[in-house]
């Protein structure tokens, strides 16, 4: 291969090179691929190319756009207005799409595989990571946005350029923000640029081998050298450009290049539909057409005083020709648009504050095998057809397409007089190409793949550098898939090694198999169970969470647990009677006392400092019942407890707390008693969460409405509420599922479920009526295109709703997952067929 010709201007042979820019003066590959490349040196954030431009380059983190209601919408497009109005005159937006890239969740899944010592749980792990990493080679893709713009101004010192880029990328930064975007690269060194040029550039290789950090390779002595590190020769120092070149480049080719063994074609579009200006979000089919169609978005804007006189001389020509021109030509009507063009556009210009400038759109087309970049390309040119839009195929220059698509503002000439078209401020504003949302949390949990774009799902509920809490609330309808999500989240915490509490208290027998499978502690709270949970009990944690003295705590342990203890008799007697509670309160104290506990928690240790026994329903049904009449309804409100039908709960906790996966199933207490049961698995849970505030937890509550919702009472409610408020703290997360909306929002006009929305940073909508939907609406401030989507999704998709930003999801679980957490009939005779084959064979 040989280089081009480098372009010397006549000020440059007149005067010599102005520029004090520590540019070298050569390169020293006549026969590299380095040579092909139009860059002279990266240097402090700013990439130096062989034309004399310095630019620089960002990376823009998008937005949902289409999924925002319609003053979000407006509120986009005016503060991206605004930037553009104060933008360099000449910048680049790349759109690149490309397989996703999953290594850094698949390495920490190993690093949890590592740390795992059930042999189940590291079984699911390992079929996570091949779940993960089939569907990134094959349907999840990932896009990254990209800013770059060129230096403008007059100084030719290296400094002051610099100075000025990074003051236009922090004013990038600013506005872009107003958007909803997050930009990466405003101060950062080389390595941003290095990293994303070397993926360009080498788009199979980067796909497995990593760029290493420049300034360990950059050094000028790699091992030990013992001569005069000076008399090194230049061409002997590893460069930049030695570090993103490619292997290999075949030029030769009319229809394609091949470069470090990928295909690459190109189109560009020359004709846009009129109607195009006033529609939002115009380039998005392009951004999601596809694995291997990349976009790279060219705008150079005209001053005023330069384009003017160019409108009005050639609107004036148009108006001689149109007089002359008969109706009947074919032209007719395309002279007249012309004419009314040139009026618009100097109206505009004049009058309404716009600016000129040209547009171009280069399309690039990849693939790994010829066969697949003509369908490829067919692809993009019927899209192209479908949006009324047409293209053109660069054959002949395919190199000089492949150079005008690196993020160096530097398209080439020929490619850019076929593809200019003219456009005002607003026309590019309503293009507004960062709009693919994406969610892919390095140490997340999957949750499967983004219906807009077929991006994978990853989401970290314990980053709280990006989410101000990971409690979640998730409603659907009946049969929704409500269930097998919340199982499917609650496996997956497990399998990163949280512990994860599940509070059944409906259909609990759903939960079993999954929580057997991982060696989990699966507890019935029944008539008759073996499993009991004092409630009266106060446990280690209250005391301390990290189990120490206990003495340090400010407040009283015995009257917070009497303070839970007047919610469990709240709902046994909505009707308590002032008088009631008082005597309670005393048969309270005096149980206590008995036990040797008093409001000193210097009581609850023996004199070895171990945890003094607590009382149990039985004792105080027993104290009750020996201090007369006036204490008989509240000695009934317990008896049942006590001596009655669910007298398993009566005694004390004989539960093994230390697995990593409890379910607590609560389905056989019936309806009478479900809110008394959740109040003490709540307890329960609320306590051993309280251990340790380092130790990652997890409650889940199935069908949350029980305890928050018409059956439920301001106390029980209040003490749900503060849970979901203060488990943050404790390193933990709160997650909660309805099927029954209107039991949700029932209780107080819908203030406890308001409240419970408000603390959980992550909704998640699967399937609804829509009735459903439009209540959901109202409580989520949800869009009505999102509204939509919601009655539309099929089982197991759903709307992940975290703060503004809201994506189309369809979960995905691995046939092990599923076939744990199924309930369709088909599939559970499968899993038996499966199961006795098995047996049958191993006979």
């Amino acid at each position: 291969m040989q280089i081009k010709g480098k372009e010397i201007s006549l000020k440059n042979l007149i005067f010599g090179n102005l520029s004090k820019s520590p540019v070298p003066s050569g390169i020293p590959y006549p026969e590299g691929t380095q040579g092909e490349i139009p860059i002279l040196d990266i240097q402090n954030g700013v990439i130096l190319t062989t034309d004399g431009k310095y630019v620089k380059l960002l990376e823009i983190f998008p937005t949902n756009y289409r999924m925002k209601n319609l003053f979000e919408q407006k509120n986009i497009i005016y503060y991206f207005l605004s930037w553009l109005r104060i933008a360099p005159p000449d910048f680049q937006i790349l759109v690149r799409v490309q397989r996703a890239d999953i290594e850094a969740a698949c390495e920490y899944l190993g690093e949890c595989y590592g740390r795992e010592t059930q042999e189940a749980c590291q079984t699911l792990i390992l079929e996570e990571a091949g779940l993960i990493r089939y569907l990134a080679e094959n349907e999840a893709l990932s896009h990254r946005f990209f800013l770059c713009f060129a230096y403008d101004g007059g100084s030719t010192d290296f400094e002051d350029i610099v100075k000025k880029l990074e003051e236009d990328a922090l004013t990038a930064e600013q506005y872009l923000g107003y958007c909803g975007l997050t930009v990466r690269g405003v101060s950062d060194g080389d390595q941003l640029a290095l990293d994303i040029l070397y993926s360009m550039l080498n788009k199979r290789t980067s796909l497995h081998v990593e760029l290493p950090n420049a300034e360990e390779l950059l050094s000028p002595i790699c091992g030990e050298y013992e001569g005069d590190e000076n008399e090194i020769p230049a061409g002997g120092r590893l460069s930049k450009l030695d570090l993103i070149a490619p292997s290999s480049m075949e030029l030769n080719h009319r229809d394609y290049v091949i470069v470090d063994g990928v295909y690459h074609s190109y189109v560009i579009l020359t004709g846009y539909p009129s109607y195009l200006w006033q529609t939002d979000a115009w380039l998005v089919p392009f951004l999601e057409a596809g694995e291997g169609i990349s976009l790279s978005f060219f705008v150079n804007r005209i001053r005023k005083e330069k384009i003017l006189p160019k409108i009005s001389r050639k609107t004036m020509l148009n108006r001689s020709r149109f007089r002359s021109v008969d109706v009947t030509r074919q032209d007719f009507e395309e002279m007249d648009d012309a004419i009314d063009s040139g009026l618009y556009i100097k109206d505009a210009v004049n009058r309404g504050g716009e600016q000129f400038h040209y547009m171009h759109t280069l399309i690039e087309i990849t693939a790994d095998s010829e066969e697949e970049l003509k369908r490829r390309i067919s692809r993009v040119e019927t899209l192209c057809g479908s949006n009324r839009m047409t293209c053109r195929r660069t054959d002949f220059k395919q190199e000089q397409a492949f150079l005008s698509m690196l993020p160096l503002t530097r398209l080439d000439p020929d490619l850019e007089l076929k593809s200019r078209r003219n456009v005002l401020t607003n026309g590019i504003a309503a293009s507004f190409p960062f709009c693919s949302y994406e969610l892919c949390d390095p140490k997340g949990i999957f949750l499967g793949i983004n219906l807009e774009n077929n991006s994978a799902t990853l989401l970290d509920v314990s980053d709280s550098s990006k989410y101000s809490n990971g409690n979640m609330s998730i409603m659907g309808t009946s049969g929704a898939g409500k269930t097998f999500l919340l199982q499917l989240l609650a496996l997956r915490l497990r399998m990163q090694g949280v512990q994860v509490f599940i509070l059944a208290p409906i259909k609990g027998f759903e939960f079993r198999a999954a929580c057997e499978a991982v060696g989990g502690s699966f507890l019935k709270l029944s008539p008759g169970s073996e499993n009991c949970i004092n409630f009266l009990e106060i446990r280690r944690a209250c005391l301390d969470p990290e189990e120490t003295a206990g003495e340090s705590r400010g407040d009283s342990v015995l009257m917070e647990k009497i303070r839970r203890l007047h919610i469990f008799f709240s709902l046994r007697l909505p009707d308590m009677t002032q008088e009631e509670t008082r005597l309670l309160d005393q048969s309270l104290l005096e149980l206590y006392g008995q036990f040797g506990i008093t409001q000193d928690n210097a009581s609850l240790l023996t004199k070895d400092r171990k945890l003094k026994p607590s009382p149990t329903f039985r004792d105080l049904y027993r104290l009750l019942r020996e201090k007369g009449e006036a204490y008989s309804r509240l000695a009934g409100a317990v008896e049942e407890f006590a001596i009655g039908s669910v007298s398993s709960l009566g005694g004390a906790t004989n539960i093994d707390v230390s697995s990593k996966y409890i379910v607590i199933d609560m389905s056989e207490l019936g309806k009478d008693l479900l809110p008394e049961g959740m109040l003490i698995a709540t307890d329960f849970v609320s306590d051993e969460g309280k251990k340790s505030r380092i130790a990652r937890k997890a409650v889940i509550f199935d069908e949350f409405w029980e305890i928050i919702g018409a059956r439920g009472n301001q106390m029980a409610a209040d003490f749900i509420l503060e849970l979901f408020k203060v488990f943050r703290a404790y390193s933990g997360i709160a997650v909660n599922a309805t099927q029954d909306l209107i039991d949700y929002f029932a209780f107080e006009d819908g203030k406890y479920g308001k409240a419970i929305l408000n603390v959980c940073r992550i909704k998640i909508v699967l399937q609804m009526e829509e009735n459903e939907a439009c209540e959901v609406q109202k409580y989520l401030n949800l869009s009505d295109e999102e509204t939509l989507r919601i009655t539309r999704c099929q089982r197991g998709q759903g709307l992940v709703c975290i703060g503004p930003n809201r994506i189309n999801v369809e979960f995905r679980a691995s046939q092990s997952e599923y076939d744990l957490l199924t309930t369709d009939r088909n599939d559970l005779l499968r899993v038996r067929k499966g199961e006795d084959d098995d047996e049958n064979s191993g006979q």
